[in-house]
């Protein structure tokens, strides 16, 4: 799974408006507009007051457009929806107690690239040049690239999709893409994507 770092870094060089990284328990008062959030679904600290490593990357993004008009969503690679204490501090910054979200499922239960489709995204509705500047018409776009999980099994095509966010400009220095070619090799630990070799944004 990413690092907080990691995801600092890739945000810089991906264009990616990066506010904040927090756990789902550790919202700001009020989300800030334009800007992207990526959240943890794990608590900061465990019953114990232990400081937990994270558990599942999401992300969020909240546009208002010169005209006031406020476009939102949150993103799950699993297709879920925000947690309460993501539409909690949702209804504080619009007033609105609905939050759109995906319902898509665009990862492999037995990967650990959920940050990977959040920064994909983000860079996605936020830099690409053909994109509408409608929140969902992007968000549709992107997802439209990857295939449903709940309907399909060809999750090895997700990933291929997914690495090509993460290719390096200069055609030159690109590799050939490779996905596992058999589930049974995947490491359980889930501290370690050692599935997916990305290589970042030049």
């Amino acid at each position: 799974m990413l690092s907080n770092s990691q995801i600092e870094e890739l945000s810089v060089k991906m264009n990616i408006p990066l506010e904040e990284i927090i756990f789902k328990d550790d919202c700001p008062d009020k989300f800030k507009f334009n800007k992207s959030y990526i959240i943890n679904l794990e608590d900061e600290y465990d019953e114990a007051g232990n400081l937990q490593s994270g558990s599942h990357w999401t992300c969020l993004q909240i546009n208002k457009y010169p005209n006031g008009k406020i476009e939102s969503m949150y993103l799950d690679s699993f297709g879920s929806p925000p947690p309460t204490e993501i539409i909690d501090c949702y209804k504080r910054t619009t007033g609105k107690s609905h939050l759109p979200h995906n319902t898509k499922d665009i990862q492999s239960l037995m990967s650990n690239a959920c940050g990977w489709y959040c920064m994909a995204y983000l860079h996605f509705i936020n830099n690409f040049s053909n994109r509408t500047k409608n929140l969902y018409d992007d968000t549709e776009h992107f997802l439209e690239f990857f295939d449903d999980l709940n309907k399909s099994v060809d999750f090895k095509k997700n990933e291929y999709i997914l690495k090509m966010f993460f290719q390096p400009k200069d055609k030159k220095l690109r590799k050939e893409i490779e996905v596992i070619s058999n589930p049974e090799n995947i490491d359980n630990d889930t501290n370690n994507d050692n599935r997916i070799d990305f290589k970042t944004i030049s």
